[in-house]
């Protein structure tokens, strides 16, 4: 995971790979993802998930949603911290709406 974290803002010099710091949010969401993110946001308004199930939970729900391959079971602040931010940000669109 060091690895991955240390080389994610990097572009690499022979155009393999793009920085990886923004993550492109589909422009609409199935009905049951969108209540899966407001069902699930009781577990999480607080900042920190509830217990482990919500923790892996939120990770999976942002997965599936972003593309992404974090692993449920991470303890890496940052990771964690991205994926409630893009949950978050998904609540606040869809709650108001």
């Amino acid at each position: 995971m060091k690895v991955k974290a240390r080389i994610a803002p990097m572009a690499c010099p022979q155009k393999y790979w793009d920085k990886t710091t923004e993550v492109e949010t589909p422009d609409t969401l199935p009905q049951e993802i969108v209540d899966e993110i407001l069902d699930m946001w009781k577990d999480l308004k607080t900042g920190r998930a509830k217990d482990q199930a919500a923790k892996k939970r939120m990770i999976e729900t942002y997965n599936t949603i972003f593309n992404t391959s974090y692993n449920v079971r991470t303890n890496c602040g940052s990771c964690i911290s991205t994926c409630f931010d893009g949950i978050k940000k998904l609540y606040n669109e869809y709650a108001k709406g």
